[in-house]
């Protein structure tokens, strides 16, 4: 039975050989055909002639303008009408199943202030991709989630995973502007001193961002222990223009706040945290196609411009 089988076994060459054939011989080029495959020119012409060897014959004439042989006359039609009726199957298969969801893991205020209102712009790309996203109050385990890919927010340690920078997060004070008017702190020392602060919880640190931007300043010593603790900079976004106080945020995520005046800055400073929004996906899933078009659009649509530079100088005033 064995031997049987053996006998019957089909002897072909390899099959990237037989495409990078098909392909030269359709165009009567290898740079043409090399487009076609997305592989270099220098790569078809080596399979063309990998096959010519393993075949025992010349297929293809190499001059000026190229020539099939006869042979190669004879073998075009037949690798063609296979390729053709091998992609109509093939593609028939893909119309029928259901493409998976895109799954994505992505912080709460990141989620509403950056991505979401940009993510209409993906969809019209995208008409038939269901899209799922989640907001997890903490960055996932992502090596062991289910999740395509997310965006983790912090100091990122990404070993392992492919990791793009989305934005660089930056933060400023800021507060309703009545409040501002009615406090009128002549310094920054007495507004960390003396203001109502908000502040948004970083692991089991309530107070790590405003200690920062204290110590930043020269002010390493004024107390900040006080105030309200919320969950998410957009909690404390919308405390703020509520005149509950100060926040210390990335501007960029309360953009539209800022420009209409809900939201100032009692002081031009700002720092940088060392905190990124980091987008992450795992190596051997980047070529799927919903992963590899998402990625590709959140490289082009998401990656937020910097602050000028000028704003960067945490100084005090």
């Amino acid at each position: 039975m064995s031997t049987n089988r053996n006998k019957n076994r089909r002897q072909l060459p390899p099959l990237n050989a037989l495409r990078a054939f098909e392909a030269v011989a359709r165009f009567l080029s290898f740079t043409k055909a090399a487009d076609e495959l997305l592989v270099t020119q220098s790569a078809v012409s080596r399979q063309v002639k990998n096959l010519e060897d393993i075949l025992g014959v010349p297929l293809i004439l190499r001059k000026a303008q190229l020539e099939l042989t006869e042979e190669g006359k004879r073998l075009l039609p037949v690798l063609t009408d296979s390729f053709d009726r091998m992609d109509a199957i093939i593609g028939s298969f893909r119309r029928q199943s259901k493409k998976p969801p895109l799954s994505l893991a992505v912080p709460p205020t990141f989620a509403r202030r950056i991505l979401l209102p940009r993510l209409p712009e993906f969809q019209r790309a995208n008409p038939d991709l269901e899209i799922r996203i989640e907001t997890p109050p903490v960055n996932p385990d992502f090596r062991n989630s289910g999740h395509d890919l997310a965006i983790l927010f912090g100091e990122i340690e990404a070993d392992g995973l492919i990791a793009d920078v989305l934005m660089r997060e930056r933060s400023s004070p800021l507060c309703a502007p009545d409040l501002a008017k009615k406090a009128a702190w002549p310094d920054v020392k007495t507004m960390i001193a003396k203001a109502p602060l908000l502040h948004i919880r970083q692991g089991n640190d309530s107070w790590h961002d405003w200690r920062m931007l204290a110590r930043q300043v020269g002010f390493a010593g004024v107390p900040v222990e006080r105030g309200i603790v919320v969950e998410t900079a957009d909690q404390a976004v919308q405390a703020a223009i509520s005149s509950g106080g100060v926040t210390e945020v990335d501007p960029r995520l309360c953009a539209e706040e800022v420009a209409n005046g809900q939201l100032v800055a009692p002081f031009d400073i700002s720092i940088m945290t060392g905190r990124t929004y980091t987008l992450v996906c795992r190596p051997d899933e980047i070529d799927l196609a919903r992963i590899a078009a998402f990625r590709a659009w959140a490289l082009s649509a998401l990656v937020e411009p910097a602050l000028p530079d000028a704003a960067a100088d945490a100084k005090p005033a």
